[in-house]
């Protein structure tokens, strides 16, 4: 089967469930595979807890998430339901963030033995090539954000891809850069793409993990590839999180 969109395989629509049952938190993110059976629930930290709840303003309350934020972590298109917390000790892993630079970000290990697609497999998917740079990430640079906003979905599970364009260069800020498009409360979480089109073939590359933004109506933040991947090493250096 062609994968005409890898981005939108690789990026089903999740939900947290309370410890009563009661539904948490519609959401977006994605797939990155480690090894084997062994893949990373990648989206925003906020997600998992709740908007506006970053992890350097919770330092040290960890042992009570459980109580009071998202307690299972649910994908219907993945067939997935697992629990977010051992006893009272989180499963998923974030950015220590020691500058207080608001680096929402969280990794969900799970094990998915159907090898779905993944945001980290290079190559020529249908109509589209997945590449891992070469693309201008600066300013005025396109792409699109992956994600469900206000919990939309196109049947059920699969993301509405939104355009937008780089308003400020990643460099400026090792930390995050804003993109200017509407992504929206739901896309948090989500991947962002650079696309580019090299005479007939469509290039995408990821970037970063988008963040919605409540205090201007277009812009959204962006966490670069930097910090996302220092929690992907940092999960995976872990293998005793997979059981």
């Amino acid at each position: 089967m062609d994968l005409i969109d890898p981005f939108a395989q690789a990026s089903p629509r999740f939900l947290t469930r309370l410890k009563s049952g009661e539904p948490h938190q519609v959401f977006s993110g994605f797939l990155y595979h480690v090894e084997g059976d062994h893949y990373l629930i990648l989206t925003a930290l906020h997600c998992l807890l709740r908007p506006g709840a970053f992890y350097f303003k919770n330092r040290g309350t960890e042992d009570n998430w459980s109580e009071i934020y998202g307690y299972t972590l649910e994908c219907e298109a993945l067939d997935l339901k697992v629990p977010l917390y051992d006893d009272k000790t989180p499963r998923f892993r974030w950015h220590p963030d020691p500058l207080n630079a608001s680096l929402d970000v969280a990794a969900v290990p799970v094990r998915l033995p159907a090898r779905p697609q993944a945001i980290n497999w290079a190559g020529r998917f249908g109509d589209y090539d997945v590449v891992t740079e070469g693309l201008p990430l600066t300013t005025g640079s396109a792409g699109m954000i992956y994600g469900f906003p206000g919990g939309a979905a196109i049947l059920k599970s699969a993301p509405i891809a939104r355009g937008f364009t780089l308003a400020s260069d990643y460099r400026i800020n090792p930390f995050a850069f804003h993109v200017d498009g509407i992504g929206g409360a739901g896309c948090s979480g989500g991947p962002v793409a650079l696309r580019a089109e090299r005479g007939d073939r469509t290039l995408l590359q990821w970037i970063g993990i988008y963040v919605a933004t409540y205090e201007a109506e277009r812009l959204g933040r962006c966490i670069p590839l930097g910090p996302v991947m220092e929690v992907v090493d940092a999960a995976a250096g872990e293998p005793a999180l997979w059981g």
